[in-house]
Formats: structure tokens, C-alpha cells, sequence
């Protein structure tokens, strides 16, 4: 079984950045949301993952300070 793990800020702030900047007609950015689905979605198709996780930093610290009370 395997199970992928990701962080998804991480993928978020490297599509962001990494991308040239995408647009809508509107003026909506785009660049960050198309980054972040063509990294995850060639990931699951490479790797056929059993199981899939998006972790975000936010949550990460509400469960380490929670489980570890001098973090």
C-alpha cells in the first residue's frame, strides 16, 4: 500500500512564485492553483498512490502544540 504525504503550502508557494503570472479576464491570479494541480496531479499519476494527504503548516502546528505542549 502506499499512501503520498505533501506539503501543501509548500506546493502552493512554489506554483505562486514558480509560474508565470496566469490570469482570468477578470484579473484573477490563477498561476498558483494551476501550479499546484499540475504538480499534484503528475505526482498521483507517476506514483498511484492508495492514499493521498494535502497537509498545511496551519494545521501541522495546531496538532504538533496540541500533542507537545513546549513546541
Amino acid at each position: 500500500m502506499k499512501f503520498m504525504v505533501f506539503d501543501s503550502n509548500s506546493i502552493l508557494n512554489r506554483s505562486f512564485y514558480g509560474m508565470p503570472p496566469l490570469t482570468t479576464a477578470d484579473g484573477q491570479p490563477t498561476g498558483a492553483v494551476y501550479g499546484f494541480l499540475n504538480i499534484v496531479l503528475g505526482l498521483i499519476e507517476k506514483e498511484r498512490p492508495d492514499g493521498l494527504l494535502a497537509w498545511q503548516k496551519m494545521l501541522l502546528q495546531i496538532v504538533v502544540t496540541s500533542i507537545f505542549a513546549y513546541y
